[in-house]
C-alpha cells in the first residue's frame, strides 16, 4: 500500500490556491503599458478607416479639427441612415483610454451586425449614430505609448517653459467648455483640472462645439473612467436647480443605461447620481444648458475587492466591460418607450 504525507498533500494544494489568488490579483488590478486590447494611438486612423470600410454606404468618417499643440486630426465616425443623431465621445482625458477601446468597439459592433442583426439594422435605420472615439489625441498618444500611465491633459505648455512636461502640463478639456466656466476655481497652471486661459481656450473642444452647432443631436453620451474611484460605475448628468420635463425624460434614460450594467467586481449595476454634480464647463453641462440636448457622463472601469480603481483592467476583463456596455447601448436606444424628449 503507497503511503502519503500530509507535506505531499498540502504543499501542491497550497501552490495551486497561491497561483488561483494570484491569477484573481492580476485580473483585479491596473495592467500598464496597456494590454494589445487597447487601442494604439499610431493605429487610430488605420481602425477608423477599417471599421467604415466594412460598408461605405453605411458609415463614413471625418476630419472636425485639430488638436491644439500637435494638431492631430480629431475623427468622427458617421454610422447609420436615421433621423435621430447620437454622439458619442469616448475620451476627454487621455488616461481614460477604455472610453476610446468602447468607441470602436460599438462602431465595429454596429457595422459588423447590420447586415445580419435585425436589432442593429433597426437601430441603424431609426439612428445616425456619430462616434469621436478621441478629441484629447495627445494625451492618449502619451498613455497608450507606454510614457507615461495617468496623464490627464492635452500637451499645450501651461507653465510656459517651452518644453513639455507630461506629468503637470496641459488643460482639462471637460472644463474648458464655455458653461460655468466662470464658476470653476480651479486657475492653477500645474493642476489635473486646469481649465485653460479662457473659455473654449482648446481648438479640441472648439471642434467638438462646432459639430454640435452643425447637427441637431438627440442625444450626447461621454465615457470617462475614474482614476480614484470616486466616481466609478456610476452615470452623471448635467447641473441644474430644477428638474424640467427634458430633465425628467434624461434621467429615466440614464437610470435604464444604468441598470442595465453589472458592475465589473461586486453584485449590483451601475447607478445614477441622483443628487448635485458639477456646475463648471464641462460637455454635459454644455451640451444640455447651451444646446438643449440631453447628455450623460458614463464612469467606466469599476472597484476591486481591496478598493482599488480599476481603469486599465487586464485585456479579459477589458473585453468583457465592451461587451456589457455595448448590450447596454443597444437597449437603450431600441427601447422606444424611453424616447419621450
Amino acid at each position: 500500500m503507497r503511503h502519503f504525507s500530509l507535506r505531499s498533500l498540502v504543499l501542491p494544494a497550497l501552490a495551486a490556491l497561491i497561483l488561483l489568488l494570484g491569477s484573481c490579483a492580476h485580473n483585479s488590478a491596473n495592467v500598464y503599458p496597456l494590454g494589445s486590447a487597447y487601442p494604439k494611438y499610431e493605429n487610430l486612423q488605420k481602425d477608423i478607416m477599417n471599421i467604415c470600410a466594412l460598408n461605405p454606404d453605411l458609415a463614413r468618417y471625418r476630419i472636425i479639427g485639430f488638436s491644439g499643440t500637435e494638431e492631430i486630426p480629431l475623427f468622427v465616425m458617421e454610422i447609420g441612415k436615421g433621423k435621430r443623431n447620437i454622439l458619442i465621445i469616448g475620451q476627454h482625458h487621455g488616461d481614460e483610454v477604455l472610453g476610446v477601446a468602447f468607441s470602436l468597439h460599438w462602431a465595429r459592433t454596429l457595422m459588423e451586425g447590420y447586415p445580419r442583426d435585425k436589432k442593429l439594422k433597426r437601430l441603424l435605420e431609426e439612428n445616425t449614430i456619430c462616434i469621436i472615439p478621441t478629441i484629447n489625441p495627445e494625451g492618449l498618444r502619451i498613455v497608450s505609448s507606454g510614457l507615461l500611465q495617468f496623464k490627464r491633459k492635452n500637451n499645450r505648455d501651461t507653465d510656459r517653459n517651452k518644453k513639455l512636461d507630461l506629468r503637470t502640463d496641459g488643460v482639462d478639456l471637460n472644463r474648458n467648455y464655455p458653461i460655468f466656466w466662470d464658476l470653476d476655481p480651479d486657475t492653477n497652471v500645474l493642476s489635473p483640472y486646469y481649465k485653460g486661459t479662457a473659455p473654449a481656450s482648446e481648438p479640441e473642444v472648439q471642434a467638438v462645439m462646432s459639430l454640435a452647432q452643425r447637427v441637431a443631436f438627440d442625444l450626447a453620451i461621454f465615457y470617462h473612467s475614474s482614476a480614484s474611484g470616486a466616481y466609478s460605475e456610476k452615470i452623471y448628468l448635467p447641473a441644474v436647480t430644477e428638474k424640467t420635463e427634458q430633465f425628467l425624460a434624461l434621467e429615466r434614460l440614464a437610470d435604464f443605461y444604468a441598470r442595465q450594467v453589472p458592475r465589473d467586481y461586486y453584485k449590483g449595476t451601475y447607478s445614477l447620481h441622483w443628487g448635485a454634480t458639477s456646475r463648471v464647463g464641462n460637455a454635459r453641462n454644455y451640451f444640455f444648458h447651451r444646446l438643449s440636448v440631453p447628455a450623460m457622463l458614463i464612469e467606466i472601469g469599476g472597484i476591486n475587492r481591496q478598493g482599488r480603481s480599476i481603469i486599465h483592467p487586464e485585456d479579459r476583463q477589458q473585453q468583457k466591460i465592451m461587451r456589457k456596455h455595448t448590450k447596454a447601448l443597444i437597449k437603450l436606444l431600441t427601447e422606444e418607450k424611453l424616447w419621450t424628449f
